[in-house]
This record gives C-alpha cells, sequence and structure tokens, in this order.
C-alpha cells in the first residue's frame, strides 16, 4: 500500500508507465465502454437534453458510441460487451432498450471470452430477469453452455458457471460480489463457507478500490469518500423525498450567489464543486483555487487547508506550506496532514519521514481517518517509524471501524492470511465484505433504481435492483422484492403468484442479511396465504418473523405482533399484551393497511398516543391555574444555579514549533 495522497504530477508518471507498459492508449470509446461494463453510469451532461439542444458532452458521447458500434461490428469484445450492456439497461445518453440487441451482443462478447458478458450472462439465468420483468424468452445458447457447463445441479447452476467464467476470463466485481453472496450466505444452492466467500469479497474489494481511486482523484484531499448507498425502503406510500444529496441546479445556483456575497460556506463549497466538476459545476482548478483563497481570507481553516492541499498537488510546495501551517495552527486536521505530505514527499520543504509521521500523527488525533491508515503505511514500510507489522495493523483496525473501505480491505487480507494478526476467516469476511460493498456502481444502481421507481418505471428500477440485489445489497434485495410485490403484478396480473414466489425469495435473502423491513414483509405475505391449509402455519411464521424483528428493535414488528393478539391471527387473543405492545411500537406501523372504521379508530388512538406529553402539561397547568399558582418549595427564583464555564490550561507541549518557519 502507498499513501492516499500524492502530488498530481507522480500520479501522472504512474499513470504513463502503467499505459506504455500496457502497450497502447486507451481510446476515447473504450473509456465509455469500461465505464458501462462496470456498470456505471455515464455523464450525459447536467443540462442533456434540454430543448432539444445537444450539450458538448452528448456530443462526446455519441462519438463514442459511433465508434463503440463500429468496433463492435468488427469482433472487437469489450465494444460487443459494451452494446450489450447499453441495450439492456437503457441508459438515457446510450441506446434505447432492445433486449434482442441486448442478448446478441452479450452473447458474442461472451463467446470470445469477455468478462463483463460473461457476468451479466451469469445475473440474467440467475435472476431470471429477462422473463420475470419483461416477459422476454430466453435461454443461454447451447455453444455456452458447452463451453461452460453448468456447476453442480439446481436451476442456479448455468448463471454460477458463467460467473465462475468472468472470473477466470479476467475478473468481473459483479462476479466476485455475486459468488461472494452466495458462499457467505448459503444462497443459491450452494454450501456455506467462509473460505470461499472472503476469497471472492477480495477480489470483489480490490475492483471496488480500483474504482473508488478515479472518484478520489476529484477530491482535494484525494480523500476516501462516504460510500453510503441511497438505501431508501420503499414503501406503498413513499414520501416525497429529492433524491441523491439535494445538489440539484437551484441548490448550486444558491450556492453560488452565497460565495460571491462572501459567505465562507458557500466558498468552500463552489471550491469543491469545480474541484470535483460534479453537479453541473465544470472541473476548473483555478477556480475551485481562488474560492478556497477567498475563505482563507476570512480566516476559514478548511480554506486555509484546501488551499494549501490545491497547490500542494500541483507542485507548489513552497506556495502550499503558509496554508498549511495556518490551517495546522487552528487544529484543522487535514492542515495537519498536509503538512505530513509536504515533509514525506519533500515539497516545499526538506524530505523527512520522521517529522511526516509526527505530522500525520497530530492529525490522527484530531480524527483524520486517511491519516490513520497512512500511519499504518508508514509503520508497515518502516518510514518515520519502527517497522512493524503488528502495528500497522493496529493503525488500519483504527480506520477500518471507522468504515475506511482501505483500512477494511488490508485488515480482511490480513485476517485472512494471519499477517501480523491472529487469523481469522470470520473477521476477514467480516470486513473484506464492508470494503467490498464500498463498490461506487452498487450505489450507483440503487439512486437508478430509485429514480426509475419515483418516475413511475417500475420495469426499468426493478432491473437495477436485480443488480444489486444478485451483487449482495440489502436495500436492493428488500426493493427487488417490494417492486415483485407491488408494482408488477399491476403490471401482469396474470403472473401474479410467479411474482409473489419471487419477492417471497429476495425478502427472504435480505431478512437473512439483517432487514427487519424485509423481515416484517415476508410476514405480510405468508399473512395473506390463508388458505385453510396453510392458515395456521402461514400465522405462526409470520409472527415468529414479526418477533424477530421485534427482538432487533423494529417499532413496526412490535405493532404488528400487538395487532395479532389483538385480532387472535396465530396467537392467543389478549388485549392486554396487544395494548402494550402498539404501545411500544408507537401506535402504527409504515407496513399497516387499515380501511374503513378500523383505519379511523387506530389514527385516533396514534394522535392521542403521540400528544400525550402535551395532554400531560396541560393538565399540569390547569392545575396550577386552579390551585391559584402557588409554587411547590424549590421551584421559582433563586431555586437556579448558576452555570460557570472553567476552561482548562492546556498544559501539553506545542508540537507546532518543529513545523513552523
Amino acid at each position: 500500500p502507498r499513501l492516499t495522497f500524492a502530488p498530481d504530477e507522480l500520479r501522472a508518471a504512474e499513470a504513463a508507465a502503467q499505459a506504455e507498459a500496457a502497450g497502447s492508449g486507451v481510446a476515447a470509446w473504450q473509456a465509455v465502454a469500461r465505464t458501462v461494463t462496470a456498470l456505471q453510469r455515464l455523464d450525459c451532461g447536467h443540462d442533456a437534453g434540454v430543448d432539444g439542444v445537444t450539450t458538448a458532452k452528448e456530443a462526446e458521447l455519441l462519438n463514442a458510441t459511433e465508434a463503440i458500434l463500429d468496433a463492435a461490428a468488427g469482433g472487437e469484445p469489450l465494444a460487443m460487451s459494451a452494446l450489450g450492456h447499453m441495450y439492456l439497461l437503457g441508459d438515457p445518453c446510450s441506446p434505447k432498450r432492445n433486449l434482442t440487441w441486448a442478448t446478441h451482443w452479450l452473447e458474442g462478447a461472451a463467446a470470445a471470452g469477455q468478462p463483463s458478458a460473461l457476468a451479466m450472462l451469469g445475473f440474467l439465468n440467475e435472476s431470471r430477469a429477462l422473463s420475470r420483468v419483461y416477459n422476454f424468452s430466453y435461454a443461454t445458447p447451447a455453444a455456452l453452455t458447452a463451453r461452460y457447463p453448468p456447476v453442480g445441479g439446481g436451476a442456479y447452476a448455468q448463471g454460477r458457471a458463467l460467473y465462475e467464467a468472468a472470473l477466470t476470463s479476467g475478473g468481473s466485481v459483479l462476479a466476485s460480489l455475486a459468488l461472494g453472496s452466495q458462499y457467505s450466505n448459503g444462497f443459491a444452492g450452494v454450501a456455506a463457507s467462509c473460505p470461499a466467500a472472503a476469497a471472492h469479497y477480495e477480489a470483489a474489494a480490490a475492483g471496488a478500490m480500483a474504482q473508488l481511486d478515479e472518484k478520489r482523484q476529484r477530491t482535494v484531499e484525494q480523500g476516501w469518500l462516504d460510500s453510503s448507498s441511497e438505501a431508501r425502503t420503499l414503501l406503498r406510500k413513499q414520501p416525497a423525498a429529492a433524491r441523491e444529496s439535494g445538489v440539484d441546479p437551484a441548490s448550486v445556483e444558491y450556492m453560488d450567489y452565497c460565495a460571491h456575497v462572501g459567505d465562507v460556506a458557500g466558498q468552500v463549497g463552489m471550491a469543491h464543486l469545480y474541484h470535483s466538476g460534479t453537479h453541473g459545476v465544470p472541473r476548473e482548478t483555478a477556480a475551485a483555487a481562488h474560492w478556497f483563497a477567498a475563505a482563507a481570507a476570512k480566516g476559514d481553516p478548511m480554506g486555509h487547508a484546501n488551499l494549501g492541499l490545491v497547490r500542494l498537488r500541483a507542485g507548489d510546495g513552497a506556495g502550499a506550506l503558509p496554508p498549511l501551517r495556518r490551517a495546522a495552527k487552528r487544529s484543522d486536521p487535514s492542515g495537519w496532514a498536509g503538512l505530513g505530505y509536504a515533509y514525506y514527499y519533500g515539497l516545499g520543504v526538506r524530505q523527512d519521514y520522521a517529522l511526516a509521521a509526527k505530522a500525520l500523527s497530530a492529525a490522527a488525533r484530531l480524527g483524520h481517518l486517511d491519516a490513520i491508515f497512512n500511519l499504518g503505511v508508514l509503520a508497515l514500510r518502516g518510514e518515520g517509524m519502527e517497522q512493524s507489522l503488528h502495528k500497522a495493523e493496529r493503525f488500519w483496525r483504527v480506520a477500518a471501524d471507522f468504515s475506511h473501505p482501505m483500512a477494511q480491505y488490508y485488515i480482511g487480507r490480513m485476517k485472512a492470511r494471519g499477517l501480523g494478526t491472529r487469523r481469522d476467516c470470520e473477521t476477514a469476511l467480516f470486513f473484506l465484505q464492508h470494503a467490498a460493498a464500498a463498490w461506487p456502481a452498487g450505489n450507483g444502481l440503487l439512486e437508478t433504481g430509485l429514480a426509475a421507481h419515483e418516475a413511475d418505471r417500475p420495469q426499468r428500477a426493478l432491473v437495477h435492483y436485480l443488480l444489486g440485489a444478485h451483487a449482495g445489497l440489502e436495500p436492493a434485495l428488500h426493493n427487488a422484492g417490494f417492486l415483485y410485490a407491488e408494482a408488477m403484478p399491476r403490471r401482469q396480473p396474470q403472473l401474479a403468484a410467479s411474482y409473489r414466489g419471487a419477492a417471497s425469495e429476495y425478502f427472504r435473502r435480505a431478512a437473512v442479511l439483517g432487514s427487519v423491513d424485509a423481515s416484517i414483509r415476508l410476514a405480510l405475505l405468508l399473512s395473506e396465504d390463508l388458505t385453510a391449509e396453510h392458515s395456521a402455519s402461514s400465522w405462526r411464521l409470520a409472527n415468529e418473523l414479526y418477533a424477530e424483528a421485534a427482538r432487533h428493535g423494529s417499532a413496526d414488528a412490535t405493532w404488528h405482533l400487538g395487532y395479532n393478539y389483538l385480532k387472535g391471527r396465530g396467537l392467543p387473543k389478549d388485549w392486554g399484551r396487544a395494548w402494550a405492545l402498539m404501545r411500544d411500537g408507537g401506535m402504527h406501523s409504515r407496513f399497516a393497511e387499515l380501511r374503513g372504521p378500523e383505519k379511523l379508530l387506530f389514527s385516533l388512538l396514534r394522535a392521542v398516543y403521540e400528544a400525550r406529553v402535551f395532554i400531560v402539561f396541560a393538565a399540569l397547568g390547569s392545575f396550577v391555574l386552579a390551585t391559584g399558582g402557588k409554587r411547590a418549595p424549590g421551584f421559582g427564583a433563586g431555586a437556579a444555579a448558576t452555570a460557570v464555564w472553567h476552561e482548562d490550561d492546556d498544559a501539553a507541549a506545542d508540537d507546532f514549533d518543529e513545523f513552523d518557519d
């Protein structure tokens, strides 16, 4: 491993060396094709398609798509795979969905051993998405079946064979995640195996780190971004909410206005947008430096730190040091980290690993996760401190516990091999799973699925959620089950029974991964099976699921369990027990579908329950007024204590002296 931060010139030299070793450059269409086959969304431009005007970004993508078509017609495997993905997923700035062409190009690429195409065909076989979602009949060609024979038996054997082929043909994050999920949880007819699951998740995590690296370079500090997914649980009555992070054109315009009127937060925000080139803002490092400098001029520590880091990345060590020192003086962790990088690379100062380690330690004490990870790198290399694999493991374990994906990756590898720590497969699997969850494409699949659902396009939403589901993403599993249970039967009522079975399958998988919402959904599906031969067993299983979810803290499950006590559904009627449980559940459930007088009654009970504090205080106030406003002893003037703030003297030595001018 290496430090998370490096000057742009050094990274450019490394990239050029890799390109030279590969023997050829990367054409524009190849970059687009790799983005598509990695299941990452294409950037169509923020104002794509407005008033029929073709933006520069759209024109660039159109040219790349034409080049991909020409390359695919010439039999280029990557181009064929990219076209197959485009026709299958139907992204806004790529060719429209055409399942016939999608399978044609995917099969051609798979026959040539292209790993992304093999993984996608493995997904289509395992999920049966084409027949279930689009009612499109598809079977794996005999030539592919003969070349990649099913692994074991069962309905999922062919899909597993194609996933395995993708791994041996060059690797695929989707295939690694799918197989890791199967071996970790015993899904798809395989026996659970910790070593096999850890091996697949390690490969998936390595691919996820590679995808994250490009996004990381767009941040000022080249730091590891928050990889949290758009994990909203779909409901029948979905509340209106802004998607993604709420940074829409209006928000950007307001932020720009705030920056121009001198608001520090607006200046720092616009600087980050210019540096990353996201949300419709062009990528301009000079503009980013301008706004960071404006914030720094107002004394903002983040402005000083980021201005120094921008200059440090450009190789201007002399210009970077003053703002970094000012930020460090104000206890900004990024300022200390920047000083550490300056001393590590010898930018503007003499190279000194010991001072680099000391500055990074100061940043680490202020909670800087990248600094903690980088201290582990220094300990492993013996730079600025004694070389120690055990000490590196300790630093990385701290960073991993706070969700640093690269630290999780290395801790997982060390635990799997017993390097510097006790060998522990379960712990290794835990950290490798979390590192792999940083996969950027997974977040994109969830966001695209949510956007399609809100646009009332359930089939498009379901396909994207299914991709995430078979990669083992818990929210995608739940939402795929929801769409099979709620949306698809309205589209094709004749397949309602099949959709019900599919919904149960995905809810069960999500419940195994710990989703209490999926447990409740599965219980509700079981509650709907009221045939004479199944009603007793269905109620029993449903109540067991409610009880398990309630033990994990679900108020919704607690309410449903109380409701079943009230109605005597699989449980003896017990009004006292029912009231206690429904009260503990907040007198309502997000999943309840009540009608008529019952709905009115429970709405009234909920309103009274939620207003109970106000009612008590109103009664107390009435009592005080009725008694003439006399105060009990201990209340009133003179009873309140006066709070005095005592600021402790900082007796610690000033560590900054060594880094000052």
